[in-house]
């Protein structure tokens, strides 16, 4: 038997002790909406990028890594301390729309960082608390990344014209000592947009079993804001009456039209008796749906990898997008239909798809082994480990024996 790493382990190992004297967890993750995911209670659900998150936290666990969850207060729910090996740390609700909400919110984020005490502080998503989480990671001497989430992170005016919220998540990102992307088209924007290089890490896809549910019903899940673009799903069924549709359609009421949104996609929806459009509900009970989809659709204008894409192919269900196809797996791999922007294109190869619903068995071989593939949990998990710096338990003691 040959004992690697002996030269070299007694440095690791002590330079893993020392970060533990130091501090209480090698990584704490600052994704304040995550809280829905970390409770049975009925809420209202969290979107990809918590979720993704949730799932590399708990990856992260498993191979050893001390990992802190830094997440908003839900009132009148029970959030967790530890969940799975992860440590949960619940701050103050967001209050931000309150009076002196912004001074208030800016002090519960600090000390929600400070009092982490991690190594590396990592937010994901563009906002204006990126650069406060940033500001606040320097000030107490810890490492700051910033993991993407969606191709409006790289033009984010897009989604916020409030020039202050501009400056903040720009300040995040010129503090941050690396930037995580899920893409390489990711990757290029970074590089155009910031002038900074990026480290590409896949996604992460929760295990799932092959889905043994007959394909009942097209299906499309996400918040209701203009950029998801909600009404040509709307249409496609109008479009499409032969075939059956399910919307699962989240408000969003911190975007200005969010509201009105919600009330229109509720009035249109209703004059098509071939959509059913069901309320929010806990994540294990959206994948109750997702077992059951003819396809998974997405009909935005721009995403960054669609975390209902990656659950879906995880079970074999294939994918169905109008504008975006991240780079461009779905048509490369064959893990579904992209309509290339095109409404009418859209209509027909839905069309193919329900007529095919019986026959997804090809399609649903290619899509789990893309997943197995590029994001799963171990692959995932060990590349982000590297990118912050940490070491498993395995590493860290040497001992790895090779026969």
């Amino acid at each position: 038997m040959l004992l690697l790493g002996t030269s070299s382990a007694p440095n690791v190992i002590n330079s893993a002790h020392r970060r533990r004297t130091r501090s209480r967890y090698d990584v704490a993750f600052y994704v304040p909406w995550l809280g829905p995911l970390l409770t049975r209670a009925v809420t209202s659900p969290a979107g990809g990028a918590e979720t993704q998150i949730f799932l590399l936290a708990r990856a992260l666990a498993r191979r050893g890594s001390r990992v802190c969850l830094l997440v908003f207060d839900l009132p009148g729910t029970t959030i967790p301390s530890l969940l799975d090996g992860v440590t949960v740390s619940v701050r103050p609700p967001y209050r931000a729309h309150q009076r002196l909400g912004r001074i208030r919110e800016a002090l519960s984020l600090r000390r929600a960082v400070v009092d982490a005490h991690a190594d590396v502080l990592v937010t994901r998503a563009a906002g204006p608390d990126v650069g406060l989480a940033g500001l606040f990671a320097k000030l107490s001497r810890r490492r700051f990344v910033y993991s993407s989430a969606n191709l409006s992170d790289f033009d984010f005016s897009r989604v916020s014209t409030k020039r202050h919220n501009q400056v903040l998540f720009r300040l995040g990102i010129r503090l941050a000592d690396e930037i995580v992307v899920q893409t390489a088209e990711q990757a290029r924007l970074c590089e155009e947009r910031f002038g900074r290089s990026a480290v590409l890490i896949r996604s992460i896809a929760e295990p799932a079993a092959q889905r043994d549910r007959y394909p009942e019903a097209f299906l499309w899940i996400g918040r209701l804001v203009w950029y998801k673009r909600p009404f040509e799903f709307i249409e496609l069924a109008r479009s499409l009456p032969e075939a059956k549709f399910w919307m699962v359609g989240v408000p969003d009421p911190y975007s200005e039209p969010g509201p009105e949104l919600m009330k229109t996609v509720e009035r249109m929806a209703a004059t098509v008796t071939n959509l059913e459009l069901l309320p929010p509900r806990p994540r294990r009970d959206l994948m109750n749906l997702v077992d059951r989809a003819v396809a998974v659709v997405n009909t935005a204008d721009f995403e960054g990898m669609p975390n209902i894409f990656l659950e879906g192919w995880a079970r074999g269900v294939p994918a169905l997008a109008l504008t975006h196809d991240p780079d461009r797996v779905i048509e490369q791999h064959r893990l579904g239909a992209f309509a290339q922007g095109s409404s009418e294109r859209l209509v027909d190869l839905a069309r193919q798809l329900w007529e095919d619903r019986t026959g997804q068995v090809d399609v649903a071989a290619r899509c789990r082994a893309y997943i197995l593939e590029h994001h799963s949990p171990e692959v995932v998990s060990a590349q982000w480990q590297d990118a912050l710096g940490i070491a498993s338990i395995a590493s860290a003691a040497g001992a790895e024996l090779v026969p």
